[in-house]
């Protein structure tokens, strides 16, 4: 069993304080969404929220303020890298990590443009949603490669 991932991104505004870590998923599919709740679940994350709309993913985050957000890159809507800059605009220390089936150059590179902590390409399994998970908690920043 994995140790829960803590975080004071979710925490007390001090930071001193941590929590659980907490995480969104916003995919379309439901498929999807299933092996990142999955896959967040195996790395110990607790899932505040899932989305299927760009719309309702913003108010998921405003909401719960999540440690890590799972972003669909094409969303009924908004897509979802507007609605990851959206977040990060308001949010620069929000942790996001870009889910896509094509794997784009100009797509990859908007996203490092924008912030997000990793990118995560479909097919994917349980366990690489894990490792891109806890990759994404341990090293933030702007993402290096796909995944």
């Amino acid at each position: 069993m994995s140790q829960r991932p803590t975080s004071s991104r979710s925490g007390s505004p001090d930071g001193e304080k941590t929590s659980p870590a907490t995480a969104i998923i916003v995919d379309d599919s439901p498929v999807c969404r299933t092996v990142l709740r999955l896959g967040l679940l195996k790395a110990g994350y607790k899932i505040v929220g899932e989305a299927e709309t760009g719309e309702e993913a913003l108010r998921l985050f405003e909401t719960h303020r999540p440690t890590l957000s799972f972003i669909d890159i094409v969303l009924p809507q908004i897509d979802g890298i507007t609605l990851a800059a959206q977040i990060l605009r308001r949010h620069p220390d929000a942790l996001v990590v870009m889910v896509s089936a094509t794997n784009s150059r100009q797509r990859m590179l908007a996203c490092r443009l924008l912030g997000v902590a990793d990118f995560l390409l479909k097919p994917f399994s349980i366990d690489k949603v894990a490792e891109v998970a806890s990759r994404a908690l341990a090293t933030p920043g702007p993402a290096s490669k796909a995944s």
